[in-house]
C-alpha cells in the first residue's frame, strides 16, 4: 500500500515543475522544503505595500460588540473535499469572524491581538508574522498543501523555535509576561510556524488512506511549516507513526504548543491571493474558537 501512495504522489509531484525541494522527500517521513519560484519573498496581496497597510488599517476595526464569531461546532470532523470546500464558502460570506481577533488601534499606531491579562495583557502583532503568514498561504494553496483557509483545513497552528535559541532567548518567562514573549517571538525571524489540515476525512473504516488522488496527496502533504523570514518556502513535516500523520516533533526546535489561528472572511483584515488568483481577506487571533452553548449547534442556518 505504501509503495501504491508513492507511485501517486511522485507523479503528481512531478507535474508541479515550478517546486524545489531540498532535504529528504515527505513521502520517505521526513521533512522537504519547497520554494515558490514566482515571487521571491514577496506576497502577491503586498505587491504595494505601502497602500496594502493602510487599507489594512482602515478596514481592520475593533470588533463591535453584536460581531459574530466563528465557533467550533460550526464545524465538523471528517469533510469529504466537497463538503469542506462548500463550508468554507458559506463561513467566508457568513459575517462570522474569529473571536478575540486582531485590530488595528489608531492611538497605538499598531495592531492589537487581545491577549489574557494573566500573561501581561494585549499582544502587539508585528507585520513581519502578518507577512510571513500571508506567504505560508499562497505558497500552501498554490502547492495544493492546503485549500481553504479556516479552522477544517488551514486554519490552526503550532510554534517551534530553535532550541538553543530558545534558552538563550525565551527561556525563563514569567507567564505574567507570556503577551511579552509572543510579541518577540511573532517578530523573530528564527520563528517557524506548523499547519495541520484539521478536519478533512484521509482514512476510510479500516484506519488505511482513502484511495483517492487527492486525498493521498493532501495526506502526505498535511503538516507545512512555515518560516518567519520572508523566504516564501514551506517545509512538509511527517510522522508516519501516527495514522493520520499527524506531526508534531521537529529535530532540534523547541515546540510551543498551540499558536493562532486564522480564518477567512469576506470582511477580514488581511489580504491573501488565492489559487484562483482572486483576492480574499483572513483574520488572526490567539484564542482557539469558542464553542456555541446556546443550543443552535453552531448559531446559523443555509
Amino acid at each position: 500500500m505504501r509503495m501504491k501512495f508513492l507511485v501517486v504522489l511522485v507523479a503528481i509531484s512531478s507535474a508541479m515543475a515550478c517546486a524545489e525541494t531540498t532535504e529528504d522527500s515527505p513521502f520517505s517521513g521526513e521533512r522537504v522544503t519547497t520554494t515558490a519560484s514566482a515571487s521571491g519573498g514577496k506576497s502577491d496581496a503586498f505587491d504595494d505595500k505601502a497602500s496594502v497597510w493602510e487599507e489594512i488599517a482602515l478596514r481592520c476595526t475593533a470588533p463591535a460588540d453584536d460581531e459574530e464569531v466563528v465557533y467550533n461546532n460550526d464545524f465538523e470532523w471528517g469533510y469529504s473535499h466537497e463538503a469542506m470546500g462548500i463550508r468554507y464558502e458559506e463561513i467566508y460570506h457568513s459575517g462570522k469572524r474569529l473571536h478575540a481577533r486582531a485590530y488595528y488601534d489608531e492611538t497605538l499606531g499598531s495592531l492589537v491581538l487581545p491577549g489574557t491579562d494573566s500573561w501581561g495583557g494585549d499582544v502587539m502583532l508585528p507585520e513581519r508574522l502578518v507577512e510571513n503568514v500571508t506567504l505560508h498561504i499562497e505558497h500552501a494553496l498554490e502547492r495544493g498543501y492546503a485549500e481553504f483557509v479556516f479552522f477544517p483545513d488551514m486554519g490552526h497552528s503550532h510554534l517551534f523555535i530553535p532550541e538553543q535559541h530558545f534558552e538563550d532567548v525565551y527561556a525563563g518567562t514569567p507567564v505574567s509576561e507570556f503577551s511579552r514573549r509572543y510579541e518577540r517571538m511573532f517578530d523573530d525571524p528564527q520563528l517557524m510556524v506548523l499547519y495541520t489540515a484539521e478536519q478533512l476525512q484521509m482514512l476510510d473504516e479500516d484506519d488505511q488512506v482513502i484511495n483517492d488522488r487527492h486525498i493521498m496527496w493532501r495526506y502526505h502533504t498535511r503538516n507545512p511549516v512555515g518560516d518567519n523570514n520572508y523566504e516564501r518556502r514551506l517545509e512538509l513535516l511527517t510522522d508516519y507513526t501516527q495514522k493520520a500523520n499527524t506531526a508534531r516533533d521537529m529535530a532540534e526546535m523547541k515546540y510551543q504548543g498551540a499558536g493562532f489561528n486564522i480564518s477567512a472572511s469576506e470582511d477580514g483584515c488581511f489580504p491573501f491571493e488565492n489559487q484562483h488568483g482572486e483576492i480574499q481577506w483572513y483574520d488572526i487571533s490567539l484564542e482557539d474558537l469558542p464553542f456555541d452553548t446556546s443550543g443552535g449547534g453552531g448559531g446559523f442556518d443555509f
